[in-house]
């Protein structure tokens, strides 16, 4: 019987198909089935909603469990601690030096801009900042356009 070969997905290298593997896509070096596994995971996060909670909750109980984990991470990797400091250094003073808006900015994505313009309807207003700690209910309001041709004659 001939033997089928195949090119690995990950590495390019050609291998020897096992007939006993399904889709036998990759070849048994450990970086390419890591690949595989890496590929698959992903997969699975992405259309198993299950999966995606278990993970989840997995994921939970093993950062309740070692909840020093990143402080001995830092203390154990200094470099690329102080390395990751630095930088966040740097972004935070860009942000605070900006004169302008960001042009890409990091949330508040709805925040209205010089080119939005404000549709006719009703809104939710509610205050910014407030040193109230209880829930205060917004305020509703009807906003109307007028066109700029429109001449305010006064109340």
């Amino acid at each position: 019987m001939k033997k089928i070969m195949r090119r690995c997905q990950n590495c390019g290298c050609l291998f020897e198909v096992c007939n006993k593997v399904k889709k036998h896509e990759y070849c048994n070096k450990k970086k390419c089935q890591r690949a595989r596994k890496n590929k698959w995971q992903k997969q699975k996060m992405k259309n198993d909603e299950i999966y995606r909670k278990d993970q989840k909750e997995a994921q939970k109980i093993w950062l309740d469990n070692n909840p020093d984990y990143w402080k001995k991470y830092r203390r154990k990797n200094l470099k690329y601690a102080e390395n990751n400091r630095k930088k966040q250094n740097k972004r935070n003073q860009k942000a605070k030096s900006a004169t302008e808006p960001i042009s890409k900015p990091i949330a508040k994505m709805d925040a209205l801009t010089h080119e939005n313009k404000i549709i006719s309807g009703r809104y939710e207003l509610v205050p910014v900042k407030s040193n109230i700690i209880a829930k205060m209910d917004a305020l509703i309001v009807e906003i109307n356009t007028i066109s700029r041709g429109y001449a305010y004659s006064g109340p």
